[in-house]
């Protein structure tokens, strides 16, 4: 094997998509595009503003007052810390009737958009620790969350007074506790805000999407050269399997070279001064541990090379995406298991589930890298994921050799499982005696 005719294509294949304004546009517009993402939706949650026009249904008549103070209070408070905070602007309803009248009258009103919704009181369903709200919407729990503090603040007090306690008993009885966890490592302790978990989750997807997408890349790319006949001319040069390698490896360095671009946005992002402009966070953007980084770059080259490995191996004996497009979602699927766990490993990193799938090799890439981000696994178990990953790499990768350098000049008909099988099995002893010179039957 010709290393040197292996980089002299992983070149070619680096250099024709570095080239092209779509790398550029997407390597620079993606970041900005997931900021934006997290900006917004920051904003959105830390900044449920508006009014909501509430009707109150207080049954025993003694609640709608304090509930009334409460959240003017509340709101108050929040608007000196510069918060937007749900304006409830609540009027008082009396039954009129029964309350199952009052209640079919009210839902009238919120389906002309008369009130946004009301709120009952019922003294039944207060002592079962319940209150009904009903609007066309219930998907608000920014503002429902508020509702529902001040509710538990006004019967608190209630609760108190009917008791003849003293009123300050409210303060101690209302206060909660903040839990902080830390995370214990070899090297000590440290407070884990979330925004460790957030980086590992958003380095997580990343390397799920460009996984699937530079895949995509190397299965098409196989195929178009085949198609168009460009193959037969590379061929006369360079061995088949020189080829394979060379076309992952200038691939795979196009996505290394995206990561490179992303990290140096990102470090320039995360300057506290731009962060706290930008509303992501008040002391600057959370600082992403370096070996969180080396964990991401080593778990992304094993499974990108895997994964590249495999569609090489479904690409080689068709001719269009069409042929291959159903072969394709296998390892598609594989990689969305991994992601499908992610709730799992987040909730027990050293569970069966999430040791087991750190080692098994279609899942190790993505569940060993959330691991290692979030915990700290055992060494011997990144060793063996490790391990495993570049054994079935090259295993893979030793197969898709041998059915590439027979398929990549078949043409005509779709060859079937077993003559794939075949072609993988065959050794040739001589030149020129090998499958390519017979038609696939």
């Amino acid at each position: 094997m010709n290393w040197k005719k292996i980089f002299a294509v992983a070149r070619r294949e680096y250099i024709e998509r570095v080239r092209t304004k779509a790398f550029w546009i997407a390597t620079l517009l993606i970041p900005f595009l997931f900021l934006g993402y997290i900006v917004v939706t920051i904003a959105t949650t830390r900044k449920a503003g508006g009014e909501r026009h509430l009707a109150v249904v207080d049954v025993r008549g003694n609640l709608y007052e304090p509930l009334a103070g409460d959240i003017a209070q509340r709101e108050a408070e929040e608007k000196k810390k510069s918060r937007t905070f749900p304006h409830w602007i609540l009027e008082r309803r009396a039954i009129t009737g029964d309350l199952a009248a009052t209640k079919e009258a009210l839902r009238q009103e919120v389906l002309k958009k008369k009130i946004s919704g009301y709120l009952v009181l019922d003294p039944a369903a207060l002592e079962k620790d319940q209150a009904e709200y009903y609007s066309t919407t219930v998907s608000e729990f920014i503002a429902l969350n508020t509702l529902e503090r001040s509710i538990n603040r006004v019967l608190l007090r209630d609760r108190i007074a009917a008791r003849g306690l003293p009123k300050s008993l409210e303060s101690e009885l209302d206060r909660r506790v903040d839990l902080k966890a830390f995370k214990v490592t070899e090297s000590g302790t440290s407070e884990e805000k979330g925004a460790g978990i957030l980086s590992a989750i958003i380095f997580l997807s990343i390397m799920y999407a460009t996984m699937i997408s530079y895949g995509f890349q190397v299965m098409r790319g196989v195929i178009e050269e085949k198609s168009s006949r460009i193959v037969e001319i590379v061929i006369a040069s360079v061995q088949p399997t020189e080829l394979m390698l060379g076309k992952i490896i200038g691939i795979g360095l196009v996505g290394l070279t995206q990561y490179f671009a992303w990290a140096i946005v990102a470090m320039n992002l995360s300057l506290p001064g731009i962060a706290a402009r930008l509303g992501t966070t008040e002391t600057g953007a959370p600082k992403i541990p370096v070996d969180m980084i080396g964990y991401f770059i080593l778990f992304f080259i094993l499974g990108y090379f895997l994964y590249a490995s495999v569609y090489t191996l479904i690409a080689a004996p068709f001719n269009t995406d069409q042929e291959a497009q159903q072969l394709a979602m296998i390892p598609m699927a594989l990689i969305i298991s991994g992601m499908a766990a992610l709730n799992g490993v987040l909730a027990n990193p050293a569970g069966g589930i999430a040791v087991f799938l750190s080692i098994f090799p279609f899942t190790s890439s993505l569940i060993m890298f959330l691991r290692c981000a979030i915990s700290e696994p055992p060494t011997w178990q990144i060793a063996v994921s490790v391990g495993v990953s570049l054994v079935t790499t090259v295993l893979i990768a030793w197969i898709a050799g041998r059915v590439y350098r027979v398929g990549i000049l078949m043409y005509g008909k779709k060859p079937t499982i077993p003559e794939i099988i075949r072609w993988a099995r065959y050794s040739p002893r001589k030149p020129g005696t090998s499958p390519e010179a017979r038609p696939a039957s």
